[in-house]
């Protein structure tokens, strides 16, 4: 079966979200870990745009599968070289979307499985919490990365750690293997 993502739109006001009840599901995490990457190796296609550079993503990204399926490209978090301004029209967008938009069926924040939970990821988590206790799903990206068995242990930790500190659901992925991204897919996929 083809499956046709496509993107949808990039929105900067909450008052401008689709007016629907398809269910979203929410990709988020630092800047530069790989949300656009993991996106497009998802959806089997060149649907979000990736950058080098950090911070790119300004605005909620929305990419549909048909009428089944939303995916949401947050901006990264944790880097940004935009004005102020802008950052709190952006800050306000997010709080408002996380607080008021019922569509939201999963959310995946993204961890850089080289560098693990950082104190931003920690109190983040810790703040989705709140609104999305059962949703909330964790991604280690770049998992090819890890050139040594020291770096692969590390990883186990950060596996035990959101297991049995998170009580959260993850996922290893890399988009270069891609077993890793049909399980992901297929969990995706369990929202339909």
């Amino acid at each position: 079966m083809r499956s046709d993502w496509r993107f949808l739109d990039e929105i900067h006001d909450f008052r401008k979200l689709p007016k629907d009840n398809i269910p979203e599901v929410i990709f988020w995490g630092r800047s530069n870990v790989g949300k656009s990457s993991l996106i497009n190796a998802v959806t089997k296609s060149k649907i979000a745009k990736t950058s080098k550079s950090p911070g790119r993503t300004r605005s909620l990204i929305f990419f549909q599968l048909e009428k089944k399926l939303r995916l949401v490209d947050f901006p990264g978090y944790g880097y940004s070289k935009i004005p102020k301004i802008n950052e709190y029209k952006l800050d306000k967008l997010i709080d408002e979307y996380l607080r008021k938009r019922v569509n939201i069926t999963k959310f995946f924040l993204l961890i850089d499985s080289r560098h693990g939970f950082k104190d931003l990821d920690n109190f983040i988590i810790k703040q989705l919490e709140i609104y999305f206790q059962n949703k909330i799903f964790l991604i280690f990206t770049k998992t090819d990365r890890l050139k040594n068995s020291k770096e692969r242990q590390s990883l186990h930790d950060l596996n035990k750690r959101a297991d049995e500190n998170f009580n959260k659901k993850f996922f290893n992925t890399s988009i270069k293997e891609v077993n890793t991204i049909i399980l992901l897919k297929k969990f995706l996929m369990d929202s339909l």
